[in-house]
């Protein structure tokens, strides 16, 4: 076995002075076996200001950087903690056709077939008589789609773990892994400053968390997936940070596309929010600290895309405990694709949170609204593409924030914006929302009631909408401005064409917040007589 000084290597004396201290380039090579914690070392013998340049390789760690150093990846240096898992797999035809069991004293946290994640019942929850039992899950799988979709299904009750795979496969034949713990690959903690960027994160429970007052550390260009609970976990104060350029999937065992409104395949959420651990988040900022900021991810095939919020706080009755978490956060220019749910939620306070620039493809939930408490938020410049069955929409329960959506393109199926599943009747509704120069071109147009019963008090005007659902179809004074036509067109990447009447229809809005202009509407914002409607401006 190599010794330490092999692995580490100094690569010279001083790379700049960073507080009077001379700042390292140190090279980081794997061991002679990938079980050797060398980055860790690697971390341990550093000092602030340090760059560890990670070479090409696997490094079966999990690590927590709590110096300010850089970590950078050489293309190909994999962080993978899991174990190869040489399970005896013996047939339970007792339990059903197909099922498998192996006896293990020790629970796994995560298990992984052929490198993906493989959908794990919760022993706890899954007891309720019926198509959701354990037992009948594990037998059959989820009542519509069986194991069409789902594709396998895990559960450690007793002292054994059990299995059963679609088509009833073997799964002795199978390659598998395990992860034995919740540690994050990567943990930011106590530090400032610090960052990673290129390497790939794979096969954790967690992929990268930011916490424990981690502040203006940077997560770049690197590769996160596949994981089981969330990609990036921002939380616990961290603070202006900076997760950017990122590939972030959940590279999960079941089967992902084509995205649809089918009840069976719809049962691939339910079986980890019924009866497994809940959601899994691309990106997901919970209780975190200002100013932070998500810029030019690509984050699919997870549940939700990226997430600001709190399931603490999900209804009004509940009382905020810390209004500023996540305030300023900024979500830019991300796209987000093929999710289960979700592709952008947004609640807890929402103190000027900007989210804007983003395209988000083939979501089942689009933007939601669960719930935003204050605000003011904005949210603008974003393009929703096919969306099913969700484009924009409030959920939970009424929202009070301040709120301002515009300058949105949404093209698909369903109204652009409804109320729905609120939990508690508090008929607030959305009083100081407010949608202008809007681009909503949808089978069932503005706005629909998904029997909330809310009152239909946001503003609106200066939209341009295809499919009717006029939010006040009696009420000829609201929304003086905005145009309803039965098509529109599109150009390249949903551009407008030279014939739009999208095209010099909307207002200037370098005044709209309270007399100042809303955010990426300086004086002079538009290249026409007046702003055009919609996510992108001609000629611009």
């Amino acid at each position: 076995m190599r010794n330490s000084c092999s692995i580490i290597t100094f690569l010279f004396s001083f790379a700049g002075n960073i507080n009077g201290l001379l700042a390292r380039d140190i090279e980081v090579a794997p061991g002679d076996s990938p079980d050797q914690a060398v980055i860790k070392m690697a971390i341990e013998k550093a000092s602030d200001g340090d760059v560890l340049h990670i070479k090409r390789g696997l490094y079966r760690e999990s690590i927590v950087v709590n110096k300010r150093l850089q970590l950078v990846g050489e293309a190909g240096a994999t962080l993978d903690p899991s174990q190869p898992f040489p399970a005896a797999w013996r047939p339970t035809p007792e339990m059903g056709a197909g099922v498998y069991r192996m006896d293990i004293d020790r629970k796994p946290m995560t298990l992984c077939l052929d490198g993906k994640i493989l959908a794990e019942l919760d022993a706890k929850r899954a007891i309720q008589p019926g198509a959701w039992n354990w037992k009948s899950l594990l037998a059959s799988g989820p009542p519509l789609g069986g194991f069409k979709f789902i594709r396998g299904l895990w559960i450690y009750r007793d002292k054994s773990i059990y299995v059963h795979l679609a088509d009833d496969a073997d799964p002795k034949s199978l390659a598998w892994s395990v992860v034995w713990d919740r540690n994050p690959v990567v943990t930011f903690r106590n530090v400032s400053g610090a960052s990673i960027k290129g390497l790939t994160i794979a096969h954790g429970y967690g992929g990268v968390t930011l916490s424990e007052q981690a502040k203006q550390c940077t997560v770049s260009g690197c590769t996160i997936g596949p994981w089981d609970k969330n990609g990036v976990f921002m939380t616990a104060g961290a603070a202006e940070c900076l997760v950017e350029s990122n590939q972030v999937f959940r590279g999960s065992y079941e089967d992902w596309r084509p995205v649809d409104e089918s009840k069976a395949r719809y049962e691939v959420w339910q079986i980890h929010k019924k009866t497994g651990f809940y959601d899994r988040v691309g990106i997901n900022l919970i209780r975190a600290g200002a100013g932070n900021r998500v810029h030019a991810n690509h984050v699919y095939e997870t549940f939700d895309g990226i997430d600001i919020g709190d399931s603490a706080i999900e209804s009004l009755d509940k009382p905020m405990l810390s209004p500023h978490d996540d305030e300023d956060a900024e979500i830019s220019d991300n796209l987000i694709e093929e999710t289960r749910d979700s592709g952008i939620e947004l609640g807890a306070g929402c103190i000027n949170v900007r989210v804007h620039h983003n395209t988000l493809r083939h979501t089942h939930g689009g933007l939601r609204y669960k719930l935003p408490r204050i605000g003011p938020v904005f949210i603008y410049r974003n393009l929703l593409v096919d969306g099913a069955p969700g484009n924009i929409w409030y959920s939970m329960d009424d929202s009070p924030a301040e709120g301002y959506v515009y300058h949105n393109t949404v093209i698909g199926h369903g109204a652009a914006l409804y109320y729905s599943s609120f939990e508690t009747k508090h008929g607030i509704g959305a009083p100081h929302w407010h949608y202008y120069n809007n681009l909503f071109a949808t089978s069932g147009g503005f706005f629909s009631d998904h029997g909330t019963k809310a009152p239909v008090n946001f503003t609106a005007d200066y939209n341009l909408v295809t499919g009717g659902g006029k939010p006040w179809p009696n009420d000829p004074s609201q929304e003086k401005h905005s145009i309803y036509v039965k098509t529109v067109s599109f150009g390249p990447d949903y551009h407008l064409p030279p014939d739009s009447p999208a095209i010099d229809s909307g207002n200037d809005l370098s005044t709209a917040f309270h007399g100042k202009p809303l955010p990426g509407c300086p004086p002079g914002y538009f290249a026409g007589k007046a702003p055009d409607i919609g996510a992108f401006e001609a000629g611009r």
